[in-house]
C-alpha cells in the first residue's frame, strides 16, 4: 500500500518540480530549433559546455571523459582560451572533487613522467630567446596547449583502470570518429562552405595546387594531412572495434564508421599517411607472421588491395577530389627525400642552427636571417625549433618509451581481456603516427594535438591495465629491461 504526502503524487514527485522539468525540456527544444535554424556560436558553446558539465556531473569520470574525447575536434577560440581548455578544467574540476571524496582513484605514475617533465622545463627556458610582444602572445598560447593535452592525457590515464573503461573510451572515440566522418562528407561536397559562423567553415578546403579538382577535405582540424594521419591512424582502431563486436548491429554500425573513414582518407589526397598506414599494417603482419596463414593471408591482402583500389576510383571520379592513386605514382624523391620536402626541410634545419640548444621559444614564426616556409613539415624539426636539442631530447624520450610499451605484446586479437588484445594494435597505431610524423608536424595544429596525447594516453592505460594481470608481466619485463 502506498503513502501519499501532501504535495507530492503517487510517485513521491513534486508537481512543481515536474512542471518546471517540462518547461525545461519545452525550452532546451525551442532553443536548440532555434540554433538549427540561425546557428550561433556562442550560444551553441554554452550549450555544448552545459551538456559535458551536466553528464560529467550526473555521471560517472569515465562518462564525462569520454564526452570529452568526443568534443575535441570542435573547439572555438573565446576571449580567454579555447573551449577545448575551458571543458578540461571543468571535468578536471569535478575529478578532484570526487578524489577528494574518495569516489574516483587519484592521479597515478606513467611512464612519461620523467620526460614530460623535461619537455616542461624546456618549454619554460626557450621563453629566453622570444623577443616581440606577438611571439610572446602565441608561444603563451601554445604552451597552453599543451599543458591542457597533458592534463588530459592524465586524467585519462588515471582513470582507465579496467577493460570496462577502455571498452567505453575506444566506443566515444569511434562516435568521435563517425561525426569527424561526415563533417568531412559535407565538406567535399559543400567546399568553402560555412556551417557555423565564426566555428566551422571550411574555408582551407579549396586548392588548385595538386590538380585535385579543387578539394581536400580537412574536416573539423581545417588541415587535410592531420585529418589524413587521423583517419589512418583509427582505421586500426575501428577494424580491432568491428573484429571483437559482440552482435552483427555493433559490427555493421562500426563498418559504417569504418568505410566512411576510408573514404574521408582518401578525399584528403595526402600519400604520406596511405603510405604510413601501408608500412604499419606490414609491421603488425611480421610481428603474427607465426600466428598467419597463407590462404587467408593472401585473400585478405587482395581484399585490401581491391578496397584500396575501389575507394580510390569512386573518390577520384565521382567527387570534387582527386586520384591519391595518380598523386602517388607522380611523386618523385630526391634520394629518399620526397621532393616536395627538400625546400621546407632545409630551412627548418637552416633556422634551427640559429638557436640549436634551447630553441627560439614555443612559437614557429619567421626570423630575422631566415627564410621561414609555413611549418616545417618534420615534426622534430618543428620541435628542435622550438624547444631546441634540449626539449627534443626529452621529446624523443617520450616517443621511445611509447614504442617500448607494447612491442613485445603479444598478439591475440580474441583475447578475453580487451586491454592485451588492444595493446598490439595501440602499439601500431602510435608507430603508424611516428611514420607519418617524419613528413608532418602534429603541434602546428591547435586542435589536432589533442587527438595525438589522447592516443598517447589510449596506449599508456593500456599497457598498464594489461600488465596489471599476471599473464603478461613475463612478457613485458624485456621491454622494460631494454629501455
Amino acid at each position: 500500500m502506498r503513502l501519499r504526502v501532501r504535495g507530492l503524487d503517487a510517485r513521491g514527485r513534486d508537481p512543481v518540480t515536474r512542471v518546471l522539468g517540462v518547461l525545461a525540456v519545452l525550452a532546451a527544444g525551442i532553443l536548440i530549433g532555434g540554433q538549427y535554424m540561425n546557428p550561433d556560436k556562442r550560444v551553441l558553446a554554452v550549450m555544448a559546455a552545459t551538456v559535458i558539465f551536466g553528464v560529467a556531473w550526473r555521471l560517472d569520470t569515465i562518462t564525462g571523459l569520454g564526452l570529452l574525447v568526443f568534443a575535441i575536434p570542435y573547439q572555438r577560440g573565446t576571449v580567454f582560451g579555447s573551449t577545448n581548455f575551458a571543458f578540461i578544467l571543468l571535468v578536471l574540476l569535478l575529478w578532484l572533487l570526487r578524489v577528494a571524496q574518495r569516489r574516483d582513484p587519484p592521479w597515478r605514475a606513467t611512464p612519461l613522467d620523467f620526460p614530460i617533465a623535461g619537455m616542461l622545463v624546456a618549454y619554460v627556458i626557450s621563453f629566453y630567446n622570444i623577443h616581440d610582444s606577438i611571439s610572446l602572445l602565441n608561444a603563451s598560447a601554445n604552451t597552453e596547449l599543451l599543458l591542457a593535452s597533458l592534463v588530459l592525457y592524465y586524467m585519462l590515464a588515471s582513470n582507465i583502470r579496467d577493460n570496462a573503461d577502455l571498452e567505453r573510451i575506444q566506443m566515444f572515440q569511434a562516435a568521435s570518429i563517425f561525426t569527424i566522418g561526415v563533417l568531412g562528407v559535407y565538406e567535399l561536397y559543400h567546399p568553402g562552405a560555412v556551417l557555423i559562423p565564426g566555428w566551422i567553415q571550411f574555408t582551407a578546403s579549396l586548392g588548385v595546387e595538386l590538380n585535385t579538382k579543387n578539394v581536400r577535405v580537412g574536416g573539423p582540424f581545417f588541415d587535410y594531412e592531420l585529418l589524413s594521419e587521423f583517419c589512418a591512424i583509427n582505421t586500426l582502431l575501428l577494424g580491432f572495434l568491428i573484429l571483437r563486436a559482440r552482435n552483427a548491429y555493433q559490427r555493421v554500425a562500426l563498418g559504417v564508421v569504418l568505410l566512411l573513414d576510408i573514404f574521408v582518407l582518401f578525399a584528403t589526397v595526402t600519400r604520406g599517411s596511405i603510405i604510413s598506414l601501408f608500412l604499419g599494417i606490414l609491421y603488425l603482419a611480421f610481428r603474427a607472421r607465426r600466428q598467419l596463414k597463407v590462404v587467408p593471408l593472401a585473400i585478405g591482402s587482395a581484399t585490401l588491395a581491391a578496397a584500396a583500389y575501389g575507394m580510390n576510383y569512386v573518390v577520384g571520379s565521382f567527387t570534387r577530389s582527386g586520384s591519391l592513386g595518380r598523386r602517388l605514382s607522380e611523386t618523385r624523391f630526391i634520394g629518399i627525400i620526397p621532393e616536395d620536402r627538400i625546400t621546407v626541410w632545409t630551412n627548418a634545419w637552416n633556422r634551427f642552427l640559429g638557436h640549436p640548444l634551447i630553441g627560439y621559444g614555443p612559437y614557429y614564426a619567421p626570423q630575422v636571417g631566415t627564410t621561414t616556409t609555413p611549418w616545417p613539415h618534420d615534426i622534430f624539426l618543428h620541435i628542435a625549433n622550438l624547444v631546441g636539442l634540449f626539449g627534443l631530447t626529452f621529446f624523443v624520450m617520450i616517443l621511445i618509451r611509447l614504442f617500448l610499451l607494447g612491442h613485445r605484446s603479444p598478439i591475440d586479437l580474441m583475447n578475453p581481456s580487451t586491454a592485451r588484445a588492444f595493446l598490439p594494435v595501440a602499439h601500431t597505431m602510435f608507430v603508424v603516427f611516428l611514420i607519418d610524423e617524419i613528413k608532418i608536424d602534429y603541434v602546428r595544429n591547435p586542435i589536432y594535438q589533442f587527438e595525438v596525447w589522447i592516443m598517447f594516453a589510449m596506449l599508456v592505460a593500456t599497457y598498464q591495465v594489461a600488465t596489471a594481470q599476471p599473464s603478461l608481466r613475463a612478457v613485458a619485463a624485456p621491454a622494460r629491461v631494454a629501455a
